[in-house]
């Protein structure tokens, strides 16, 4: 594991990211082991990230905020540590738990099969009773694993993993032709999907965990689910597999609706119908943004950029 742990880079994306650095920053330094580097690729942040970030001693890559890309950055990391074996892929916001999370991140890999492994994410401590579900429900206690044979059915859930806190097999990466870049979000999916096509296997590592939770409006859960049927609509092969977890989403609600209920919280349960219409006319729209003009596309957008590269 020694070994494993120094033939790693851990790559974080920022921008404007001086709130989340104090945490995050001492959470590398509580790893007991050192890594090969450290990556922050900084998309020219106006606050004292850059600064941060250099003092800390990590390496620092700056770009242009029009470079940026999902998958477009990612696979610039996958250059930037040609020397790595394992890449771990972070978001500023997201705060990894403990001095071991790295260790258990990384011992999936002791299968040569393994070519992705995503951890667990918790919600914050001020989280509504909404996320703290989501968190639970996408992120359960149990371990999982999937491979070619599982797609037909589990569907999308068999390629469900997260970009936030991520660790990847850089030679799986290579195989597949790194991130696919014209997509606006969900370019861990799509890779983890050529993946598992290529023979390989994705899991999913509880005990590796983060904090990261967002509290979303009923207007950013549209522009959310616009990005995703966008996703849907753009990448061909997510879009083949879609609907064999299309009960996945209203297992979610009922879920949802339940604890809500049991909390005895009405206003909660309002929340939910609300969010939940929010997602399927965010969805349906990007299923069909080709239709839309290019000014709605933005505006329905939670990543209005990708739309102005396209």
């Amino acid at each position: 594991m020694t070994q494993r742990i120094g033939r790693t880079s851990i790559v974080v994306l920022t921008l404007n990211a001086q709130a989340y650095l104090p945490a995050l920053l001492a959470a590398l330094v509580a790893l007991p082991q050192a890594v090969q580097r450290v990556l922050f690729i900084d998309s020219s942040s106006d606050d004292a990230s850059a600064a941060m970030i250099s003092a800390a001693g990590h390496q620092l890559h700056s770009i242009q905020r029009s470079e940026f890309g999902h998958g477009k950055t990612r696979n610039l990391a996958l250059e930037l540590c040609a020397d790595s074996e394992y890449l771990v892929y972070l978001t500023q916001d997201a705060c990894p738990s403990g001095s071991d999370w790295l260790m258990h991140l990384l011992q999936p890999f002791e299968d040569d099969a393994v070519a992705l492994v995503y951890g667990r994410q918790l919600a914050r401590s001020n989280a509504s009773l909404a996320e703290r579900f989501a968190r639970e429900f996408n992120y359960p206690p149990e371990a999982d694993r999937s491979m070619l044979a599982d797609l037909p059915k589990r569907g999308i859930k068999a390629v469900y993993c997260s970009n936030s806190f991520a660790a990847y097999r850089r030679s799986a990466l290579f195989e597949v032709g790194g991130f696919p870049e014209r997509l606006p979000l969900g370019e861990d999916m799509a890779v983890a999907l050529r993946m598992l096509q290529c023979g390989h296997v994705r899991v999913y590592q509880p005990l590796s965990c983060a904090v990261h939770s967002h509290d979303y409006s009923v207007w950013q859960e549209l522009k959310r689910y616009f990005d995703i049927g966008t996703l849907m609509a753009m990448d061909e092969q997510l879009r083949s597999v879609r609907l064999a977890a299309s009960g996945e989403g209203w297992r979610f609600v009922r879920a949802e609706l339940a604890a809500a209920w049991a909390h005895s919280r009405l206003a909660e349960v309002l929340g939910i119908f609300m969010r939940t219409l929010g997602k399927y006319c965010g969805f349906a729209l990007g299923l069909r943004y080709r239709y839309l003009p290019l000014s709605l596309r933005r505006r329905l957008s939670m990543h209005a950029f990708f739309w102005s590269e396209s």
